[in-house]
């Protein structure tokens, strides 16, 4: 049991593993973790009958539980692929594949009284030993439920990922999985990851000065954007947008398939199609300049979309650690929000409002050796070994921006 009087940041671990696999190593811990919460619910259904009115019997359905968990991004692993890593492969790791596939995760409670959980006393502070957690949450048979990506022009970069599955139990003693060997790095000299070498930085946390616009791709609805290839938000003197910021995310609408003879469903899908939306904020200039007509806007005529105020978008975004976030080719102006400046001060910004179905594509150079617009969609990309040579500068070769 443990000794603590309280639980706070420095003595909480989290882990996520494939599902059913208690043989936790180091590559399992979840890095750069900023907060972590779950909710249980019992889900009760009353039953009353004729001749009282006193309760039948209360019955107890399926519990759910659900976990909030948020990190920054600094490098290594996001939750979103520690908690989908059956999926192997470029090819398969779109929204679909991952969505399939379940984790594991654990969530550690170590001595409040050391430093570093990598330090702290074993089963509690009278028991010499290595770092094995106190208490530990095992949570199993989870999935991803809905995912969330900031980058602000204030403050860190963030994943938001909310994870439901039914089994949770609290464990104690031998039965912990997260070990002192699991958490050997965790000893207080623990750092944002770094991308390669010395030569190539991966930026630390990634905050805003970390978005290469050099490789994104930004939608032309923005005034101010040229053309459609990479780097059309960035001109010779600098951006040509003054983007404040960028965020997408996707809500996976989870379906019990239930059996007789089980009280668990047999499976959790999640429902397609699934709108992923992105929302861009930017100081303006000039205005917004989106017209909006009723038969449509003129400029359109004689395309696919005559009679059409909005077209299909292209949408990617870039930093520096090698994260990429592929939005595809489909993406379509939903609303766009003109407001501030008033006579309080402050700048006129504009927030435009995306939505595709079924494309959020998160790409890790690191982990996947590939990052790029289309890169598991269509096989394409960046030359991994450019991006890693020129990462460090911010820029990458002019023979990638074509």
């Amino acid at each position: 049991m443990s000794q603590n009087n309280r639980i706070f940041y420095a003595c909480q671990a989290v882990a996520i593993t494939l599902e059913g696999d208690s043989a936790l190593v180091a590559g399992d811990m979840v890095h750069g973790v900023q907060s972590f919460g779950t909710t249980t619910t019992f889900n009760l259904e009353q039953a009353f009958e004729f001749a009282q009115i006193e309760i039948y019997e209360n019955i107890e359905g399926l519990p759910d539980i659900e976990i909030t968990m948020e990190k920054v991004l600094d490098g290594y692993p996001l939750i979103y692929h520690m908690a989908t890593t059956g999926v192997t492969g470029t090819a398969n790791s779109g929204l679909a594949a991952r969505a399939a596939e379940k984790c594991d995760v654990r969530l550690g409670i170590f001595d409040e009284r050391s430093n570093n959980v990598a330090s702290a006393d074993s089963n509690g502070p009278l028991v010499a030993g290595g770092g094995d957690a106190e208490v530990e949450v095992y949570l199993s048979g989870m999935f991803v439920s809905s995912v969330s990506y900031t980058i602000p022009v204030d403050g860190n970069a963030t994943e938001s990922v909310t994870l439901v599955g039914n089994n949770k139990a609290w464990l104690t003693g031998n039965d912990v999985s997260i070990t002192d060997a699991v958490v050997a790095s965790f000893n207080g000299t623990d750092s944002p990851r770094a991308f390669g070498s010395a030569a190539a930085p991966s930026g630390g946390i990634q905050r805003r000065e970390d978005v290469l616009l050099s490789g994104s791709i930004m939608p032309l609805s923005i005034r101010g954007v040229v053309g459609s290839g990479y780097s059309n938000a960035l001109g010779p003197d600098g951006p040509r947008i003054h983007v404040q910021s960028f965020t997408c995310s996707t809500d996976l609408a989870r379906e019990d398939i239930l059996e007789l003879g089980r009280k668990n469903p047999y499976y959790r899908p999640a429902t397609f199609p699934v709108e992923v939306t992105t929302e861009i904020e930017a100081i303006t200039v000039s205005g917004d300049f989106i017209s909006a007509y009723e038969l449509g806007d003129p400029a359109l005529y004689g395309t696919i979309d005559s009679g059409n105020n909005t077209q299909n978008e292209s949408i990617f975004l870039l930093l520096r650690c090698g994260y990429g976030f592929d939005l595809g080719s489909k993406n379509r102006l939903a609303s766009v929000t003109y407001g501030g400046g008033d006579a309080g001060g402050g700048n006129v910004s504009c927030t435009y409002s995306f939505s595709n179905y079924n494309v959020l594509d998160i790409q890790d150079y690191v982990n996947q050796g590939l990052v790029g617009f289309g890169g598991i969609t269509l096989g394409g990309g960046f030359d991994g070994n450019g991006f890693a040579n020129n990462v460090g500068a911010g820029a990458f070769p002019s023979t990638l921006l074509t």
